[in-house]
C-alpha cells in the first residue's frame, strides 16, 4: 500500500510539473483544495485581525488606513503573509462610518464582491 501512495505522489508530481497537465489536475482537486485553503486563509485573517487590534492598542486606537493596509501587511508579515490562499492580496474595509472593519479575501474566484468572498468583521477597539 505504501509503495501505491509513494507511485501516486510522484505521478501528482510528475503531473503538476508540466504546464498542459497542471491545470488539469488543478481543476480536478479544486473541490478538495479550495476547503483546505479556505480554512487557511479564515485563519489567518483571524490572526491579521489579532495584530491589528495589538497595533491599534500600541498606537494610540489608530488603526492602519485601508489605502495603507498592505504597506502594514508587508512590514508586519514575510513573503506572502499579505495575500490570501489564492494569491490576492487582503483588503481593509471601514464598515459602518468606522466603528467596524472588515478584512476581506476575494476567494477562490479571485473577484471582489462575489458569493465566495471572506469576510471577518470585528469592531474597532476603544470604540
Amino acid at each position: 500500500m505504501s509503495k501505491l501512495f509513494i507511485l501516486l505522489l510522484v505521478a501528482l508530481g510528475v503531473a503538476l510539473y508540466f504546464p498542459d497537465s497542471r491545470a488539469w489536475v488543478l481543476e480536478k482537486a479544486r473541490p478538495v483544495v479550495n476547503p483546505v485553503l479556505r480554512t487557511a486563509t479564515v485563519s489567518e485573517m483571524d490572526k491579521i485581525k489579532g495584530d491589528l487590534n495589538t497595533h491599534a492598542r500600541e498606537n494610540l486606537g489608530v488603526y492602519p488606513s485601508p489605502r495603507d493596509f498592505g504597506t502594514w501587511l508587508e512590514q508586519q508579515y514575510a513573503g506572502d503573509g499579505g495575500r490570501d490562499s489564492w494569491g490576492t492580496p487582503y483588503q481593509l474595509e471601514d464598515v459602518r462610518r468606522g466603528n467596524l472593519l472588515r478584512i476581506r479575501s476575494w476567494g477562490p474566484d479571485r473577484v471582489r464582491a462575489t458569493e465566495d468572498d471572506i469576510l471577518v468583521d470585528f469592531p474597532r477597539e476603544g470604540r
